[in-house]
């Protein structure tokens, strides 16, 4: 493993981002005081909150690891003395490392813009103050975790495929099919109902969602690297 160009290519990636990084999370922390300006608001802090992370899946992914082409950087990543396994992962280093920031800063928006009151649901139980921080940081958790699934997913395709037509699908896939099919069909379910109460009460349905996203995270990087193992070359 050359470690040093490794973190070269990630320090590379994420100089070209500096920019775009910046609105994203200036824009995700605006959306949490938007309810500020009257009731109507907090609709719209929710809807800007989802579209920065949208958007910043679409950006990273996109910018980072199929836009070597456009960007003409594509000869100089092939040029490094790295396998496509190190590409792959100096990939994964520099997108995380660039989407965590403003996901996190949007995440934070979300749970304060729920519809689901955690902070007087968790006050009326009578916990200590480090106990309602402690809930706070696992809805926090909860929430971040839920995107990253999508985002891990999105980035691994395009790491393996290197395409944007397959990338795009995965993503229109994640969104409108499993997504939109979710929240038509979801709330019609009575197992669903009783898991988000459940979670609402920060029941034992919390830390085993967490664990399950962290999971489906760890697997989706290590397949990702498995795969770009077995490549020998970049053609």
């Amino acid at each position: 493993m050359n470690a040093e160009v490794v973190y070269r290519l990630v320090k590379k990636d994420c100089s070209l981002m500096r920019g775009p990084l910046c609105v994203y999370t200036l824009v995700a922390s605006v959306a949490a005081f938007l309810p500020a300006l009257g009731p109507g608001w907090k609709g719209m802090g929710v809807t800007l909150a989802l579209n920065v992370l949208i958007g910043l899946s679409f950006h990273v992914t996109l910018g980072t690891v199929l836009g070597e082409r456009e960007k003409k950087t594509l000869p100089f990543v092939m040029s490094l003395p790295l396998r496509p396994q190190e590409v792959a992962l100096a990939k994964l280093v520099s997108s995380y490392a660039m989407f965590f920031l403003p996901a996190a800063a949007a995440a934070v928006s979300l749970v304060f813009l729920s519809p689901v009151d955690i902070f007087t649901a968790m006050a009326h139980d009578g916990r200590s103050i480090g106990a309602h921080v402690l809930g706070w940081c696992a809805y926090f958790a909860l929430v971040l975790g839920a995107w990253t699934v999508f985002f891990s997913t999105v980035l691994a395709s395009a790491i393996v495929t290197e395409s944007l037509g397959w990338t795009v699908a995965v993503i229109t896939t994640l969104l409108f099919v499993f997504g939109n099919g979710l929240l038509q069909l979801a709330p019609r379910l009575a197992l669903f109902v009783r898991y988000i109460r459940d979670l609402q009460r920060g029941g034992p349905s919390l830390p085993l969602t967490l664990g399950v996203e962290l999971l489906a995270i760890a697997l989706v990087i290590a397949a990702t690297l498995w795969l770009q193992s077995r490549k020998t070359s970049f053609v």
